[in-house]
């Protein structure tokens, strides 16, 4: 088993590099969906929340009110800090508990771990090599804004909550460039799994 840890800020198309590799044959692990579950109704990380954020953030039903959240989050740094560290911690327990399941499966396969936020927690150390999706950063906000229909300025915004691009390239193993067609983009992607296929004899 080879473990390739994924990742990408908003709008560098990780998340279709997610499902091309689902369709070659790679099994993930979305930490967006472990996310996802984890503040979810009845999830592990609504109790945290909820002693670090107080009732003002939750629906009438319980639920978490993530428009509310999000609109905290992303203008105080430090309250972002915290949920995140809320979540990640939920996230990394769930791929370890994926993981050794695996193991004890004596599964052969690759397994790709799909993390935004993969450097900024220093996930790189659970797996055997990292993969960055990058793209230009106007090609990166034209994608949002049209996706999500939202301004510039909060594009501009959550991309400067992350970690710098330049940063992350110069820590992943490997760099998928995304700023053209998608046959350009699975080309890469190809030549990267024949390499790890090869090595590995997967």
């Amino acid at each position: 088993m080879v473990v390739i840890g994924l990742t990408g800020g908003i709008g560098s198309g990780k998340s279709t590099v997610s499902e091309y590799l689902k369709r070659k044959g790679c099994l993930i692990i979305d930490a967006d969906e472990i996310s996802r579950a984890a503040t979810g109704p009845g999830g592990p990380a609504l109790e945290p929340i909820l002693m670090e954020f107080g009732p003002g953030v939750f629906n009438e039903d319980g639920t978490l009110d993530r428009a509310k959240m999000s609109d905290i989050v992303f203008s105080d740094p430090e309250k972002r800090n915290k949920l995140e560290d809320i979540v990640v911690t939920m996230v990394i327990n769930e791929f370890h508990a994926q993981i050794d399941h695996l193991r004890e499966e004596n599964y052969k396969g690759i397994v790709v771990f799909d993390a935004p936020l993969l450097f900024e927690f220093g996930l790189q150390q659970y797996v055997d090599e990292t993969w960055f999706v990058s793209a230009t950063l106007e090609t990166r906000v034209s994608r949002v804004v049209k996706r999500d229909r939202i301004s510039r300025k909060k594009v501009m915004d959550r991309i400067n909550t992350q970690m710098a691009s330049s940063e992350k390239e110069r820590l992943a193993d490997y760099t998928i460039n995304n700023s053209f067609d998608l046959k350009w983009l699975y080309d890469q992607v190809d030549r990267l799994l024949y390499r790890v296929r090869a090595t590995e004899e997967i």
